[in-house]
């Protein structure tokens, strides 16, 4: 008889950032919760990074984003394209989401430094309500954005 695999996953209560971007009045939401959001991403990103291998996310974006319902907590969903970083792979497969993703990913080189400017950009898409994703370069231009 064939084996099968299943994959368990917590369930998170709440809603990701991309509907809670989508809910919002102003179409941006306010700047006390995005840093304290922030400052919790930042935690986790840490604690990724300094793995050995350190293990870099590299698919940072508002819908990958869960707040906790019970807790309130920041949680990161979808580690499909997580990977440890591997100073001798040479040609590793540009995945992430064009705006959130930095430049040197689409060249193949990952290194954890690659998560924290999705970060910026995801706090940036938060604050301002301008989506990386719409920017036709692969590139976000911060400077072609209102200021958060």
């Amino acid at each position: 008889k064939e084996a099968r695999f299943y994959l368990v996953m917590k369930y998170i209560s709440g809603g990701d950032l991309a509907s809670r971007l989508r809910s919002a009045t102003e179409g941006r939401l306010e700047e006390e919760i995005v840093t304290e959001w922030a400052v919790q991403i930042a935690d986790v990103l840490d604690y990724l990074h300094s793995r050995q291998p350190p293990i870099v996310y590299r698919d940072l974006k508002p819908s990958n984003i869960m707040i906790d319902g019970n807790s309130g907590r920041v949680m990161l969903i979808d580690f499909g394209i997580a990977r440890w970083v591997n100073k001798e792979e040479k040609g590793v497969t540009a995945v992430g989401t064009m705006g959130y993703a930095p430049p040197e990913l689409f060249s193949g080189n990952v290194e954890p430094r690659s998560d924290i400017y999705s970060l910026g950009s995801t706090m940036f898409h938060l604050l301002t309500g301008a989506d990386p994703q719409s920017n036709p370069l692969l590139i976000f231009d911060f400077q072609k954005h209102p200021r958060p």
